[in-house]
């Protein structure tokens, strides 16, 4: 890696502006930046000095100016140079400024990885009296700016001011009185961009990062006060909060692209990325069963006879923060035995709180001192609202003893046989308490959310059997910790906090790093008219199914009380049946796009802007978006359609619906007649209730587990009429639809498909880990030159007409082959 300090050392001239400019540059391979010292301006080019980003050179343009602080007096800018120091890696500037009292900056730029620049600035001098330190960019009026983690407001964030802080929400207006009642003042945030796991991350679609390291609270103004410029602020605490010290410097870092995938990546790697999915029922469906155990198994033994798939059961028994397991610790046992028994993984529930009257773990944790603490050293004790109003202490996680007597207590949960559980909160660390790092101020509120769940993370990594977490809360740093996240708590609703808000939040932490998430399906909060109608449950579980976690949600908060739809009612069995059939089906394809997310950051739920950032119109849409590397998902999220509009990327395109048909008896879509959509414009495509109008990439190959399979969890026992993964290595579908060159993963990176379209036919090149009987439908439809075939080899061997078919009027051929590797030869012409 080339990482070069260039020019750094140079010959500073006090002498009138006229004279020559001298400046400075420090190289990081792919990003470079340059120092212009008088007047003081930065600049970042790629390698080949093409401009990627420019400070702003006002020094009176308020918070987008040129880097500086602000006072009760207005910004302070910086103007120039005045000295400067070289390491071997590093670049010390002192920097005059417009204040009055003559204080100035000291800039430290290095580089922080190939194409990724750090950036510290610190006021020298008395910093009383400063309240905010920032700098601004120059912007292109075009670009959007994407990332900034899980928002439910918008994707491209130009024309707002975007606040980090980790807080509760968003929530509706109509729901903000009633929450605020519930939630304690340090996680309520009363804007639409609040939210559990911010990123102070921006993705320009210019090919550039923007990562703010402070871990106070900081804005980004995206062209909210003009077009062309983003600014960058840190403050103590956030607007309407009671004031906290200053941070004592701004950091930020700079990632180049030049794509927004190549800077996703950069960042990604820097900030880290989800852990691989040890388990395959993490990307099974997921379900919340209700009732006493037997109701329980009767939900469950409905879906089974309905051939409708789940993997997952999730239960709440709360072990924190007041230890419910303990009245019935026999009982949850029993639960889980009978849950495993029907061949479903199981979760429980724990958030990072503790009951002052959970005795003795409360006191066993005082005497250990595990909690954040007040200034005199007792436990900070807060009110925490759940079915009531309980007293909590919290756990610190910066103390050996914190995170050692929580791990002692989520080793209770795993000895009970939980496969994980619900990491619930963390938003709610009060700025005026203490933890082992001392005050917690504004830094250690946003910073708490990554120590609380790298803390429990750290306990189940040392457990021999896949353990799985799903949290909501985050900050810059989680995503290592976070092997599952979802939205929280979502309104039952179709807009904003709704259905809509799953599409915007999923595609915004794509591009923030997390590929791991999913929503409540069905949403949380139903207050006044908000309610979950069947039709809302339909399209919430479509969209469900092609997400990076499929899960459902079966109750919530509704006042007044209503009545909510489930997945297991019998109006509702058709559709779960459908999507969690395709879903579980779609097992290899899914985890191989994991897997690229491990190697590439590219997330499950991909925003066009990484996939064609060249396409203006691709990079515009907000409501469609990529699952993995070939399915582009077009879903209704509106009430009463039965159509829809799509924009279709460069290429060609399938309308899968319209390619074949679904057999709902045997939950397996039957390849028929199959049209090439060109891309580079929209189409409009039928949207029954019923489907979720889905696009698959001409040349894709969808590895596929056979249809029969119940459950991606290992458990349960094989009986006739339940299949669980496992008893079905063996076999593996595939769907494909084949054109020119391309190449698909299946479930991990050396498991590999190729197709490639020859004069004499067509070739399908296999490479697995174990032999399997593969069952192909491919459509030769779609080739540039379709054919009707006169054999088909394997290994050159031909197979028999008894293991392959064709049909003329459609153009699928069928095909049936073993092996571990090797290739399958599609021959036109044999007679010739």
């Amino acid at each position: 890696m080339r990482l070069l300090l260039a020019g750094v050392l140079f010959v500073l001239s006090l002498a009138p502006a006229a004279s020559a400019r001298p400046s400075s540059a420090v190289d990081a391979g792919s990003l470079v930046v340059r120092v212009a010292a008088d007047p003081w301006q930065l600049t970042f080019t790629d390698a080949r000095g093409t401009t990627v980003l420019r400070e702003a050179p006002e020094r009176d343009a308020g918070p987008i100016g040129a880097l500086g602080f602000r006072t009760a007096a207005g910004w302070m800018r910086a103007t120039r140079v005045v000295a400067s120091r070289a390491a071997r890696r590093e670049l010390t500037l002192t920097v005059a400024t417009t204040d009055p009292d003559g204080r100035t900056l000291e800039v430290v730029l290095v580089p922080d990885g190939e194409g990724v620049v750090a950036l510290t600035a610190r006021v020298l001098g008395d910093r009383a009296g400063i309240d905010a330190l920032g700098i601004g960019f120059e912007a292109s009026t075009d670009e959007r700016f994407l990332g900034f983690g899980e928002r439910n407001d918008a994707i491209d964030q130009r024309g707002r001011v975007v606040e980090s802080w980790v807080a509760d929400g968003p929530f509706q207006e109509i729901e903000l009185p009633f929450v605020q009642q519930l939630v304690p003042p340090p996680g309520f945030r009363p804007r639409d961009d609040a939210t559990y796991y911010p990123v102070p991350w921006m993705l320009s679609t210019r090919g550039y990062g923007v990562l703010v390291d402070n871990d106070e609270p900081s804005y980004f103004r995206a062209g909210s006060e003009r077009p062309d410029r983003l600014g960058v602020e840190v403050v103590g605490a956030p607007v309407g909060m009671p004031a906290l010290p200053l941070p004592e410097m701004l950091r930020l870092r700079v990632f180049a692209g030049p794509t927004p995938a190549e800077a996703l990546r950069r960042f990604t790697v820097r900030t880290g990325r989800q852990p691989a999915v040890d388990a395959p029922w993490v990307l099974g469906p997921w379900f919340q069963p209700g009732g006493s155990v037997a109701e329980q198994e009767a939900q469950v033994g409905k879906l089974r006879a309905a051939d409708a798939p789940v993997s997952v059961a999730q239960t709440y028994t709360h072990y924190l923060p007041c230890g419910d397991h303990v009245r019935n610790r026999a009982g949850e046992r029993d639960r889980l035995h009978r849950l495993h028994a029907l061949g479903l993984a199981v979760t429980t529930y724990f958030n990072p709180m503790i009951c002052e009257s959970y005795q003795p773990a409360f006191a066993r944790a005082v005497a250990a001192g595990a909690l954040a603490t007040r200034a005199d050293g007792s436990p900070y004790i807060y009110d925490y609202a759940g079915s009531q109003i309980f007293r909590v202490g919290q756990f610190d996680f910066t103390r050996q003893a914190g995170r050692a007597e929580y791990g002692r207590l989520l080793h209770e949960a795993i000895s009970d046989g939980h496969d994980g559980w619900m990491e619930d909160f963390g938003e709610y660390t009060p700025p005026d308490g203490f933890q082992a790092t001392g005050p917690i101020l504004g830094g250690g509120h946003n910073r708490y959310a990554t120590e609380y769940h790298c803390g429990a993370y750290a306990t189940v990594r040392r457990v021999r059997r896949p353990v799985v977490r799903f949290q909501r809360s985050g900050w810059t740093g989680a995503a290592p910790c976070a092997q599952v996240v979802w939205s929280g708590d979502p309104t039952t609703g179709w807009g904003f906090d709704g259905l809509a808000s799953v599409v915007t939040g999923g595609l915004n932490m794509g591009m923030s790093g997390i590929a791991i998430w999913g929503s409540d399906i069905g949403g949380y909060f139903a207050l006044g008219d908000n309610a979950l109608t069947p039709e809302l449950l339909i399209r919430w579980v479509q969209v469900g199914a092609v997400s990076g976690v499929m899960r459902t949600q079966r109750n919530g908060t509704a006042v007044p009380p209503k009545v909510r739809p489930q997945i297991y009612d019998d109006a509702q069995i058709p559709n779960w049946k459908r999507y969690a059939k395709l879903r579980t089906q779609l097992y290899p394809y899914t985890a191989a796009a994991a897997a690229e997310y491990r190697r590439s950051g590219l997330p499950l739920m991909r925003h066009l802007a990484l996939v064609h950032p060249d396409d203006a119109e691709a990079v515009a849409q907000d409501d469609a978006f990529l699952f993995g590397p070939d399915l582009l998902v077009a879903p209704v999220l509106a009430p009463g359609r039965t159509t829809r509009e799509a924009y279709l990327p460069a290429g060609g395109w399938i309308d899968l619906w319209r390619a074949g048909t679904w057999d709902s008896a045997a939950g397996v879509f039957v390849l028929g007649a199959a049209d090439v959509l060109p891309g580079g414009r929209r189409v409009t495509v039928p949207a029954p209730l019923e489907e979720l109008p889905l696009f698959v990439r001409a040349g894709a190959l969808l590895p596929l587990v056979p249809a029969d399979v119940d459950t991606l969890a290992d458990y349960g026992d094989p009986a006739p009429g339940f299949v669980r993964l496992r008893d079905r290595r063996d076999r593996m579908a595939l769907l494909a639809f084949p054109r020119g060159a391309s190449e698909a993963r299946m479930v991990e990176r050396v498991e590999r498909l190729r197709s490639l379209e020859r004069a004499d036919g067509w070739e399908l090149a296999v490479r697995g880990r174990r032999r399997r009987t593969y069952a192909l439908q491919a459509s030769l439809a779609t080739l540039e030159r379709p054919f009707a075939p006169c054999a088909v080899e394997w290994n050159g061997t031909r197979l028999p007409e008894s293991a392959w078919s064709f049909d003329a009027a459609t153009r699928v051929l069928r095909a049936e082959f073993r092996g571990v590797r090797g290739r399958l030869v599609v021959r036109v012409g044999c007679g010739r």
